[in-house]
């Protein structure tokens, strides 16, 4: 009885995994997303956070999210090149020294392009999600 009662609780457990496998099954990394926080369109955003590799993410509406993307680990800041109305934005971090790496988990940079009525500079926010 005791080891019936061991193996429901084991799977009981294992059945409330709420890990980024849930975002990207067979990913042992971070499940990174995008959110347009301003008023005009992303058409590329490339992101490299730091030595996790890097991705593209393309078409981003005002407001909108986008899907998640894998990578081996990032930063709360990253290197970020958007393509906006036919301009490019940078965003260049100076180092990671100190930072910390997330490794695992699902997280979103809240991207915000800046100006009046042309795309002036970029920032993100990090969140966990």
């Amino acid at each position: 009885m005791k080891k019936v009662l061991a193996f429901a609780l084991l799977a009981t457990i294992t059945a409330c995994d709420t890990s980024e496998d849930s975002v990207l099954p067979g990913h042992d990394g971070v499940a990174l997303r995008i959110t347009n926080i301003s008023d005009f369109v992303i058409t590329a955003l490339k992101v490299i956070p730091g030595g996790g590799g890097s991705q593209v993410f393309e078409n981003i509406a005002p407001g909108a999210t986008t899907a998640y993307l894998p990578f081996d680990f990032i930063y709360s800041y990253a290197y970020l090149e958007a393509i906006v109305e036919g301009d490019t934005l940078v965003l260049q971090p100076i180092d990671y020294v100190g930072a910390t790496a997330y490794d695992s988990g699902a997280y979103t940079y809240l991207v915000q392009i800046s100006g009046d009525t042309v795309p002036e500079s970029i920032s993100i926010e990090f969140k966990e999600d």
